[in-house]
């Protein structure tokens, strides 16, 4: 008969017991490298037309394809004829303009808003246009975008931001500063000077963090101006719908109350990302 001794027992358990940790340890390393995977994950590339780049925190560049996704701490890169757009995971939209700089600081999403949720992101260059998803509609200020010249955060918008920087090819035709043009909804733009709200069809302009933001006429160097319509205009039922529908820039409808009758400038920068070209074209952004 095999005695069994007392060591041999302890050696069997400690065999198991680490062998149990080993598997609860591997479990507990692929559920966190599979959440963090998840949670670095800002959005997908919906579109892109041109040269468009991602370049990481580490200083690794790649080319961004339709469906591919975009990082946490990426800076989205678009040439001079190039621009992308980009769905967030939390549901808004990102068109990015050619020749821009687009970083995107920090994104977390769980899937509702909850409190840690945030979406942070520093233009350094050129300009986007954002539609907001679920983060920033109960907690604003988990929502914001840093400039050089100011921060701007959201009331539930859809906006467009510029910066000009000094040596650029649009720096011969306006000021250098950032521009930041709402649609639909309302900006708060700040400086170390001040704020201002920028309402529907308005333009806020910083030239510097250490001076005021002011309102000006909106730049048609730099954004396409919507007129809002007469009150004759919507005594007709059918004008009236036509108006409901609104015009469409980028591919994304402008919630403007736009009279068909209505003549839009169009910038001589503002490159359309969205057109319609039968089958095949990319979806468009509501």
């Amino acid at each position: 008969m095999k005695t069994v001794t007392h060591s041999s027992l302890n050696f069997v358990n400690i065999h198991r017991v680490i062998h149990i940790s080993l598997g609860i340890l591997l479990v507990a390393c692929i559920t966190f490298i599979s959440q963090s995977t998840h949670a670095g994950i800002a959005g997908d590339v919906l579109f892109v037309n041109g040269q468009v780049q991602a370049t990481n925190s580490a200083g690794q560049t790649r080319d961004l394809q339709k469906g591919d996704a975009v990082h946490e701490s990426d800076t989205v890169i678009t040439g001079k004829n190039a621009s992308a757009q980009i769905r967030m995971r939390d549901g808004g939209m990102i068109a990015v303009r050619p020749d821009s700089q687009l970083k995107f600081d920090s994104f977390v999403f769980m899937g509702k808003e909850d409190g840690t949720e945030r979406s942070f992101f520093s233009l350094l260059k050129g300009g986007f246009r954002a539609i907001t998803g679920l983060i920033g509609q109960k907690n604003k200020p988990n929502y914001r975008i840093e400039t050089v010249a100011s921060t701007i955060g959201i009331r539930g918008t859809d906006h467009e931001v510029y910066v000009v920087v000094p040596g650029s090819e649009l720096a011969t035709k306006v000021s250098v500063g950032t521009y930041n043009k709402v649609n639909v909804g309302e900006t708060v733009m700040t400086t170390n000077q001040g704020t201002v709200n920028v309402l529907p069809n308005q333009m806020g302009f910083a030239v510097a963090n250490d001076q005021m933001p002011l309102l000006q006429p909106v730049n048609l160097n730099l954004f396409t101006a919507v007129h809002a319509p007469t009150p004759q205009a919507l005594t007709s039922p059918a004008k009236a719908g036509e108006a409901a529908r609104g015009t469409v820039v980028d591919g994304a409808i402008q919630e403007q109350n736009t009279m068909s009758e209505s003549v839009i400038p169009k910038s001589p920068t503002l490159i359309p990302i969205i057109q319609d070209q039968g089958p095949g074209a990319p979806p468009k952004v509501f």
